[in-house]
């Protein structure tokens, strides 16, 4: 969740419910995928880090998936799901906590 608002907060509140949407269905996928990267898929996001220090590497990561990797298997299954009242309290309670 530290992650998602920290995105959130970095890139506008206009990307707020595309990327909370896009990592909360997809969170274990993403995970595994950036935990499998190598060293060279961890360039783009080194490089970035160098002019976005508040973000880590690991956000980074998650954003550079979420914008440029390939569709996860929930994201065909799930194609128009709203995110439910529960997921949207955790996250408004966790941005209020900030």
């Amino acid at each position: 969740m530290n992650k998602i608002v920290s995105l959130i907060e970095y890139f506008g509140i206009e990307l707020y419910r595309p990327i909370t949407r896009l990592l909360l269905s997809n969170w274990e996928e993403i995970t595994n995928r950036i935990n499998n990267y190598t060293e060279s898929d961890w360039m783009m996001a080194d490089e970035i880090q160098k002019t976005t220090p508040t973000l880590d590497r690991f956000s980074i990561a998650m954003l550079i998936e979420v914008l440029e990797g390939e569709d996860t298997l929930n994201q065909a299954e799930n194609a128009g799901r709203r995110l439910t009242d529960e997921e949207m309290k955790a996250i408004r309670k966790h941005q209020d906590e900030q």
